[in-house]
């Protein structure tokens, strides 16, 4: 019998709080080992990702006044100014003196000194327009920092540190060994920590088979034909429906997913301490139960937690922003200075799920009854054809597995590389041309090197589907949500931050997650926010080629901190701790 998966009642005391679902596996897949595409999806690799977003600049040029004397003591209106022919391009302020060009990269800030001329009758709003244009080179990706994960990772060694004095010498043994693991709705991520940021070591789905004999299978393992059937499929750890805006979970079933992220590191938890990073909306109750779960009965020598849309600013190298994290929700972290603007927080559970909940429907209308894409194997189909690179065929239309290998050979096919979906930088645009010829938005996926049976289809092919199905984020009706779109709920949060941060928060947004991937996203959502905003402020979304690890990134700086130690709970403090967290804010 096929294996019955739905939301275990111990997931909330309210049942009614639990979306329930009873899926039976297509015939199609019933036999299917997904292994090969679990690898695929869950893959570790240290190659940055080739964005393709460009710069958002404003170009201007003309003749500015500049003073001359840089070390006289007069006030700047006192001293010698000079004219000279300024332009702005690609990230740099470019200067006309002597017959030659002159070029200076524009640092954070632009220059406090230069004026438009006095001999040149200036427009309207001249000065407003040369800010506006040095703003957005100012914050252009070339000045952008990230933090680089580095290959191999060698982990942390203990420190013995000697502090010598008049009276005595005094030895310290300071404890290097850090676990980080990130817990998601999704997937959960797992490592240790390095000399160096690191990706982590372990990297599974967050899904757990729960075996007629009460007892567990974690990860990809659970999915394997012969263990599926035997019990029931659960997501130990979701967000509620929109409306609650918080997370559940299967305790039973997730410590079984902790302990598994200490077998796949193979290593002794009385050894280590361990940092948490777990999602924006899980509830100081929660908190509780995981502190117990990994210092009482997994015996790890201390824990700190922190939530993953804090974790991101940190592999951005700034302190500064605000973090839109995607992924099975939405996360909106507006961070000053280091510090989380708790009231102006956003979060809403919906996201990746709603794609892929729309690209499915598109999908069933054309696989011809062999997938119901509900089932969790099923939704690895539908997720992957979501993320994949297609063949874009510019004459050929969509064809049989077969028939392109065939005009492959004989250079038939003339086509590039794309990502299947993606977010419409003009929504209309996009529908105007699929309109006009549908063959220019249709893209084949095939799933053939992942061993499919013979019973499935090899190849998939979809057309407005493909931009449709991400509209959602900034239309959200088209996912049947009575919710503000993304560029609305970012504003807001922006606007419910101190005044006096707003310019700097609106041109640093820092996208993290899994569907922060989608190209065009960063565009999308630079433009809608934009025009919200008055014309002489700036917005600037910024992506780092690493922002699917951004999280984990964050940790392997935090618990490499000298204030680490300081933050880590003990078995003996953990009653202090919990007494202090059912009466704070964390």
């Amino acid at each position: 019998m096929p294996a019955v998966e739905r939301n275990s009642p111990e997931l909330c005391a309210s049942k009614d709080s639990v979306e329930k679902y009873i899926c039976t596996e297509g015939m199609a897949t019933s036999n299917w080992n997904p292994t090969l595409l679990l690898n695929k999806l869950y893959e570790i690799s240290y190659e940055p990702r080739k964005e393709s977003k460009l710069n958002r600049f404003t170009n201007m040029e003309g003749h500015l006044e500049v003073p001359v004397d840089g070390e006289s003591i007069y006030a700047e209106l006192q001293k010698n100014w000079v004219q000279k022919y300024f332009r702005t391009r690609d990230g740099r302020l470019q200067w006309f003196a002597v017959g030659r060009m002159r070029r200076h990269l524009l640092k954070s800030d632009y220059p406090a000194v230069a004026v438009p001329s006095k001999k040149i009758p200036p427009g309207a709003n001249v000065f407003d327009k040369w800010r506006k244009a040095m703003n957005s080179h100012a914050a252009s990706s070339y000045l952008d920092a990230f933090v680089n994960p580095v290959y191999p990772p060698l982990p942390h060694l203990a420190e013995v540190i000697i502090h010598k004095n008049v009276a005595e010498i005094i030895i310290i043994y300071v404890n290097n060994k850090v676990a980080i693991i990130e817990l998601g709705s999704c997937s959960m991520r797992a490592g240790v920590l390095t000399m160096e940021p690191s990706l982590p070591q372990s990297f599974f789905p967050t899904i757990v088979l729960i075996k007629d004999d009460g007892t567990f299978i974690v990860g990809g393992d659970a999915l394997l034909p012969e263990n599926r059937r035997k019990g029931e499929l659960i997501r130990p750890l979701r967000a509620t429906d929109v409306s609650l805006e918080r997370y559940v979970f299967h305790r039973s079933a997730l410590k079984a997913c902790l302990q598994k992220c200490v077998d796949d590191l193979k290593i002794d938890p009385t050894n280590y301490r361990v940092l948490l990073s777990i999602p924006q909306n899980i509830s100081a109750a929660l908190i509780a139960d995981l502190l117990k779960i990994v210092l009482e009965e997994m015996c790890f020598q201390g824990a700190a937690i922190s939530r993953q849309p804090s974790l991101v600013l940190y592999a951005y190298d700034v302190a500064t922003g605000v973090v839109v994290d995607i992924g099975d929700c939405v996360n909106i972290v507006p961070v000053i200075d280091g510090y989380v603007v708790d009231s102006a927080i956003v979060s809403l559970p919906c996201g990746a799920t709603q794609i892929i909940s729309a690209l499915q429907t598109k999908l069933m209308e054309s696989n011809c009854g062999n997938y119901t894409f509900q089932s969790s194997v099923e939704m690895l189909i539908s997720r992957y054809v979501m993320e994949q690179v297609y063949l874009f065929l510019t004459f050929l239309g969509f064809i049989s597995d077969l028939l392109l290998k065939q005009f492959s050979r004989h250079n038939y096919v003339i086509g590039f590389m794309l990502k299947a979906c993606f977010v419409a930088i003009d929504y209309e645009e996009e529908v105007k041309k699929c309109a006009n010829n549908s063959c220019d938005v249709d893209a084949v996926v095939s799933i053939e090197e992942f061993e499919p049976t013979n019973e499935m289809m090899s190849s998939f092919k979809i057309n407005s589907a493909r931009f449709a199905a991400t509209e959602g984020l900034f239309k959200p009706k088209r996912w049947g949500l009575d919710t503000k779109a993304l560029h609305q709920l970012v504003f807001e949060a922006v606007q419910s931050s101190p005044i006096d941060s707003r310019k700097t928060l609106f041109r640093n947004i820092y996208l993290a997650g899994g569907v922060s991937l989608l190209p065009g996203l960063a565009e999308r959502l630079e433009i809608e926010v934009a025009s919200l905003v008055a014309p002489i402020i700036h917005t600037q979304v910024h992506l780092s080629p690493w922002r699917y690890n951004a999280a984990y990134l964050g940790a392997q700086v935090i618990a490499s901190s000298t204030q680490f130690d300081q933050t880590c709970i003990t078995l003996e403090s953990l009653s202090d701790f919990l007494n202090h967290l059912q009466n704070s804010f964390f």
